[in-house]
């Protein structure tokens, strides 16, 4: 790929989807992601049934985000080692088999609260092992100049799905049972693998791939991020984002089902609010980033995040809570998408998914961390005071993010 022409008009929101291989992986995603956040938030209100401890909702949260801690680097190297395109339909299969068996167990009144973790885990396992071919298979199918646009629709359809699944997901929880959102789920994955199937990769991007040896991988990848200055301070805002960020995420099936009293399909509405606010964001980027800059547009997010945390924990009422988490969902898609795109035009295609892996390492590492520390603050102190604190410690963080200082590059490298 070549650098966009100096001087040429940034592209727009939905330009990627003029590309018939994106658009097809984009509409193969998005039905798979409905069926993710189906599991997802069947998943939360069934381990609020089998337990009220909250450091159990905190766990399955973590259980779900720990792999992409643990394997996500391991991921990457196997990515630039390997063709892209068939590692990602092998991670496919994997997390259809996981949410079949969830659907069994569930059928057969089997789950508790630990192999419901345990699964939770493996199907964690699958999305750590794909992240980072996924993301770095985005350049080898878009032009650079819509690489922005392409992140974002990314995200969005993401979070089109945070809206949708959800309401559907809790409607057929209340109407059938949750074995039920386990099936579509597992489901979902064959419109990606025969999405993966019909794209054909440029037989240079495979080119440009490095067969090293897998310690040499890792170490050369380890050496790269460690000499990247560029990459350090991506990754510094993120973490002074994403831990206290996470705390509403992590605490809202304790909020919705104790503290705000909701039903399954007011749940649903809840969850689908944050996917709602994220939508807006992901459609509204390529017009904030253009008048604030990518960097100070972050900075704002976390601002007005930290706002809407204080004043849902402050409130606590249904509407204004849902207003609260729309706004933070739009914050959230921010802050992801404008520091992945940072990491992506950093990253050289031989270096891309190992790059990436670090930034989800990062990402997910934080979350992780964010998880079980909101969660241990909820239950000794209540879920209200730990969204004081998490907002309140979110000042002083962002503060800190506006003194580093991001790189601002115009195209991926090569």
């Amino acid at each position: 790929m070549t650098a966009a022409p100096i001087g040429a008009k940034p592209a727009s929101a939905f330009a990627p989807l003029a590309n018939r291989a994106f658009l097809g992986l984009w509409i193969a995603n998005l039905l798979s992601n409905v069926g993710g956040w189906m599991q997802t938030t069947g998943a939360a209100w069934e381990m609020t049934s089998l337990t009220r401890e909250p450091i159990f909702v905190a766990a399955l949260a973590a259980a779900n985000t720990l792999p992409m801690f643990l394997f996500c680097f391991f991921a990457g190297i196997l990515a630039d080692r390997f063709e892209r395109r068939r590692y990602i339909m092998l991670c496919q299969w994997w997390m259809m088999g996981v949410a079949a068996v969830l659907a069994g167990l569930a059928f057969l009144g089997q789950l508790s609260a630990w192999n419901l973790l345990v699964l939770s885990f493996l199907m964690g396992l699958g999305n750590a092992m794909n992240a980072p071919a996924w993301q770095a298979v985005v350049p080898e199918i878009v032009a650079p100049s819509e690489l922005r646009p392409a992140i974002a629709l990314n995200s969005a359809g993401f979070n089109l799905a945070r809206t949708i699944g959800p309401v559907v997901g809790q409607i057929l929880l209340s109407l059938v049972g949750v074995f039920l959102l386990f099936l579509i789920n597992s489901v979902t994955y064959i419109g990606v693998i025969f999405a993966m199937r019909a794209w054909r990769r440029p037989p240079e991007a495979h080119a440009e791939q490095r067969r090293e040896g897998f310690l040499q991988a890792a170490r050369t990848g380890i050496s790269y991020v460690r000499g990247s200055a560029e990459l350090k301070a991506v990754f510094a805002r993120g973490l002074c984002y994403f831990v206290p960020g996470i705390a509403l995420s992590t605490l809202l099936p304790a909020i919705g089902r104790f503290s705000l009293g909701l039903d399954e399909f007011s749940f649903g509405l809840l969850y689908a609010a944050f996917g709602t606010g994220a939508v807006s964001g992901a459609l509204a980027m390529p017009t904030v980033n253009r008048l604030l800059g990518s960097d100070r547009a972050n900075i704002w997010a976390m601002g007005l995040h930290a706002s809407a945390m204080m004043v849902a924990a402050l409130v606590m009422r249904p509407a204004v809570f849902a207003a609260c988490l729309a706004l933070v969902g739009a914050c959230w898609m921010t802050v992801i998408a404008n520091n992945s795109t940072s990491v992506q035009m950093i990253l050289p295609n031989f270096m891309r998914a190992r790059g990436m892996a670090v930034n989800q390492m990062v990402f997910f590492g934080a979350m992780v961390a964010g998880s079980l520390l909101w969660g241990k603050i909820a239950g000794v102190w209540g879920v209200r005071p730990a969204l004081i604190v998490s907002a309140v410690s979110l000042v002083p963080l962002t503060l800190l993010a506006a003194s580093i200082r991001l790189p601002r590059a115009s195209s991926p490298r090569l």
